[in-house]
């Protein structure tokens, strides 16, 4: 239906978007920590707060091998999760196009791969802005499992929502 090839859309962007905030949060947290090892760790101190966009230099675990060590974890963990999620919108997409069977959907290789779980506690003690990015994909990533269960798995018996009611009336009236 137009309504699921929106959503699908929708999520897709957003997928999209997040992937590319990632890369490039992890990407500047990636140079930045060069520097505060060129540096050495106790010189970043002396940076001005302006400096520090993403609150790297005076992150306290910067001083931590395991958590650069649990950052860097976190970020393939987050890519893993963004990337399932951008794979199964593109089978959906082609779905609707017509370039795979309507009952591809149910190919166990076109399944939503599973989200890796970190550690909760210790992503925690990552930066904040690592961590809105790591929530983001979790909401996100979630949101796209719920679409696939409800594909999976349809309510029998269930009445359409007042709305797609209407729609598929309207859309009946303008075929016409």
């Amino acid at each position: 239906s137009r309504m699921h090839r929106s959503l699908v859309d929708g999520l897709y962007a957003e997928a999209l978007v997040l992937a590319d905030e990632s890369r490039a949060w992890f990407d500047r947290a990636r140079g930045e920590g060069e520097i505060i090892d060129r540096l050495g760790v106790h010189s970043a101190d002396r940076l001005p707060r302006n400096h520090d966009k993403d609150g790297l230099f005076h992150w306290a675990g910067r001083h931590d091998p395991s958590l650069r060590i649990a950052l860097s974890c976190e970020s393939l963990r987050l890519t893993t999760r963004i990337m399932h999620v951008i794979a199964w919108l593109l089978v959906q997409r082609a779905i609707t196009a017509g370039e795979l069977p309507e009952d591809a959907v149910f190919a166990d290789h076109n399944r939503l791969g599973p989200s890796p779980e970190g550690c909760s506690k210790t992503r925690l003690n990552l930066p904040d802005a690592a961590q809105r990015l790591i929530d983001a994909s979790l909401r996100l990533h979630d949101r796209v499992a719920q679409m696939e269960q409800a594909l999976l798995n349809p309510a029998s018996g269930t009445t359409l929502h007042p709305v797609q009611a209407l729609h598929d009336r309207l859309l009946a009236a303008w075929a016409q």
